[in-house]
C-alpha cells in the first residue's frame, strides 16, 4: 500500500513546489526484455553396459528438438538405464534423471534405437545432453526437424525466416499442381516418423528445376520419391524463383511391444469378477502414440469393500516405464462397486495400435 504524503503550506499560504522527480538509470542486470527462445537439441552419449564396454550403435534415434522460452530452470540432461536383448533392442527402459514423471520424447527415442546384435546385455545406461542455441540462429536442419515432428509451441517468426532464408517462392508463388509420392510404396520405419525436405527453383514457365534433397531422416526411398514428386509439380508463371522448399513425410510403422511373459502355471485373476463403478480408461502415452510404439504393463492393486482402489504398483513394464506409469494412473483413477474386498489383484494392460494409427479401445487384460 502506498502511503499518502501530506504537504503543509507555510505561514504565507504558499504551497511549496513539488520535489523534483528522480529517474534512476536502468540496471542492466534487471532487464525486462523477453528472453530469446532457445532451440534445444538432445545429443546422445555413449551406451555402456555392466561390463563397462561401449555398445555399438546401429540406429541411434535422438529425442525430438524442443523449444525453451528462457524462463525458469534450463533443460537438464536426461539419463536412462535399460537392457539390450540379443537382437539389439533396448528393453526395460527406466528414466533415472529427471524423475519418471518428467514426460518427454527421450524414452520413445531410446525404445526405437537399435544396437549391435549379439549376446543380451544388462545394466546399460545412456545420457542425452541438451545443446541450446537461439532459435533464430539455429541450423536450418534442426529447425526443420522441430517443425516436421509437430512440436509446440510454434517457432518464432525469426526462426521461420532463417529456415526459409532466400526462399523466393514465399512472397506469393502458388502451386497449380502439387504432386505427391505413392506413400504405400515407401517402406515406413518402425517407431520413426520419416521426412524429407526438398529444395528446388521455379522457372519462368512454372516448371521446377534444380530439384535436390536438402535434409531429412535418412529414408532414401522417401527422399527419391519426394524429389520425383517435386519434379512433376507445377507453379504459377513468373520470374525465376530460387531456393524454394517443400517437405514430405511418412508416418511411423508400428513398433510392436516386446512379448509379455506367460502367466505362471495355475495363475488366476483374483479380481476377474470385479464390477467397476468407474471403469479404467486407458490413455495411450502421447509421445509413444506419435511414434506408433506399443507397450504393456503388469499392475497390482487392492480394492476396499466400499470400492476404493489403492496400493497400486507397477510390477513390470515394456519397453519403458512410461507405460507402467500410464497404466498405474489408469487404475488409480478407477473405482469398483461394493464387494467383499480384494488384495493383490493383478492386471495386464496392453497399449496397441491398429488401422491407420488410432489406438485400440480401452481395455485391460487384453
Amino acid at each position: 500500500m502506498i502511503g499518502l504524503l501530506s504537504l503543509l503550506a507555510g505561514a504565507t499560504g504558499l504551497v511549496p513546489p513539488p520535489p523534483p522527480i528522480l529517474i534512476s538509470p536502468p540496471d542492466p542486470s534487471q532487464s525486462t526484455d523477453t528472453p530469446a527462445p532457445q532451440l534445444v537439441s538432445w545429443i546422445p552419449g555413449p551406451v555402456r553396459c555392466e561390463t563397462g564396454a561401449e555398445a555399438p550403435v546401429v540406429e541411434g534415434r535422438r529425442p525430438y528438438n524442443t523449444l525453451w522460452n528462457g524462463r525458469g530452470s534450463p533443460p537438464s540432461a536426461m539419463a536412462f538405464e535399460f537392457a539390450i536383448d540379443p537382437t539389439g533392442r533396448p528393453l526395460s527402459i527406466v528414466r533415472t534423471s529427471p524423475p519418471a514423471y518428467a514426460q518427454g520424447t527421450a524414452g520413445p527415442a531410446l525404445a526405437s534405437s537399435r544396437y549391435e546384435v549379439g549376446a543380451a546385455r544388462e545394466g546399460c545406461s545412456i545420457t542425452y545432453q541438451p545443446v541450446m542455441r537461439p532459435a533464430d540462429k539455429a541450423e536450418p536442419v534442426e529447425l526443420a526437424s522441430y517443425v516436421m515432428t509437430n512440436q509446440t509451441p510454434r517457432l518464432p517468426k525469426e526462426a521461420y525466416d532463417r529456415l526459409h532464408a532466400g526462399d523466393e517462392c514465399r512472397p506469393g508463388t502458388q502451386p497449380l499442381m502439387r504432386a505427391f509420392p505413392n506413400f504405400d510404396d515407401i517402406p515406413a520405419t518402425p517407431g520413426v516418423r520419416d521426412w524429407a525436405m526438398i529444395g528446388f527453383d521455379v522457372a519462368a514457365s512454372g516448371e521446377t528445376v534444380n530439384v535436390r534433397h536438402l535434409y531429412g531422416t535418412g529414408n532414401d526411398a522417401l527422399a527419391k520419391a519426394s524429389e520425383e514428386a517435386v519434379e512433376n509439380s507445377r507453379f504459377t508463371e513468373g520470374p525465376l524463383r530460387r531456393n524454394c522448399s517443400y517437405p514430405y513425410w511418412r508416418n511411423a510403422a508400428v513398433l510392436p511391444a516386446p512379448p509379455a511373459p506367460p502367466r505362471a502355471p495355475g495363475w488366476t485373476d483374483l479380481c476377474e469378477a470385479l464390477e467397476w463403478n468407474r471403469e479404467p480408461q486407458r490413455i495411450f502415452p502421447e509421445a509413444y502414440l506419435a511414434r506408433s510404439i506399443e507397450g504393456w504393463a503388469d499392475i497390482a492393486y487392492d480394492v476396499a469393500t466400499w470400492g476404493e482402489v489403492g496400493n497400486v504398483r507397477v510390477l513390470r513394464a515394456e519397453p519403458t516405464d512410461d507405460f507402467g506409469e500410464a497404466a498405474k494412473r489408469m487404475i488409480e483413477r478407477s473405482s469398483a462397486q461394493k464387494n467383499t474386498g480384494f488384495t493383490n489383484c493383478e492386471t495386464r494392460v496392453f497399449y496397441r495400435m491398429q488401422g491407420s494409427g488410432a489406438p485400440e479401445p480401452a481395455s485391460v487384460n487384453s
